[in-house]
């Protein structure tokens, strides 16, 4: 075959490649692993007893805001890790603006209340169990966007493992806040960006290790 036939066939044969399915795979699967992992809080964990009422209240709804804006700053640049050529470490100092503004609130509160309610407000009743629970739910997210990873070219497994443990804690706060009973601005600014970024150092740990190409 001559050069000019076999360039003719590879070109007829070129099609558009589909750069955007990692992004919509990445959504489509954060969203199937919250609703998984909101099942495994309810059936383990139980619903807060007085969830009726408290669901709408601003402590409640900063839990799942901080949640979901950390794990949309990390899925973002998770996605982009994927692909080769990309720069989408410049977007994680996002991450710092809603724990930015929830330690805001934090110091606020604690500026307004007793000295010697500081304690109770800032460790609650199950400060504890939030740094055990939000990685140990993490890990159901963090399998599904392992799984993905392995479909996508990452050039920088620690970033990409920091990011997927990130999400991953992420979507677990959201959940744990349906169980969660401590709903104080210190408690929230301490402990749940204490067990995000302890997810957020074992998935940079891991996902080199277990992630290849």
């Amino acid at each position: 075959m001559k050069t000019d036939d076999l360039i003719s066939l590879m070109a007829a044969s070129n099609h558009p490649v589909d750069t955007g399915w990692l992004s919509r795979a990445t959504w489509l699967s954060a969203l199937i692993a919250l609703i998984a992992t909101a099942g495994l809080v309810l059936l383990t964990l139980g619903v807060r007893h007085d969830i009726a009422s408290a669901w709408m209240t601003l402590p409640v709804i900063a839990k799942v805001l901080l949640g979901a804006s950390i794990a949309a700053v990390a899925l973002s640049v998770f996605q982009s890790s994927l692909r080769p050529g990309l720069k989408p470490a410049r977007l994680l100092w996002l991450m710092a603006v809603p724990v930015g503004l929830i330690a805001g609130w934090a110091f606020i509160s604690l500026s307004q209340a007793p000295f010697d309610q500081w304690s109770a407000l800032t460790f609650g009743r199950s400060w504890r169990a939030c740094l055990i629970a939000v990685p140990l739910y993490a890990i159901c997210p963090f399998v599904v966007l392992l799984a993905l990873a392995r479909r996508g070219a990452p050039v920088n497994g620690h970033l990409t493992g920091l990011c997927a443990g990130m999400a991953s804690a992420g979507l677990a706060a959201i959940a744990y806040s349906l169980h969660c009973p401590d709903d104080s601005a210190p408690f929230l600014g301490s402990w749940y960006p204490l067990a995000m970024a302890a997810t957020a150092g074992l998935g940079a740990l891991l996902f080199p290790r277990v992630v290849r190409w």
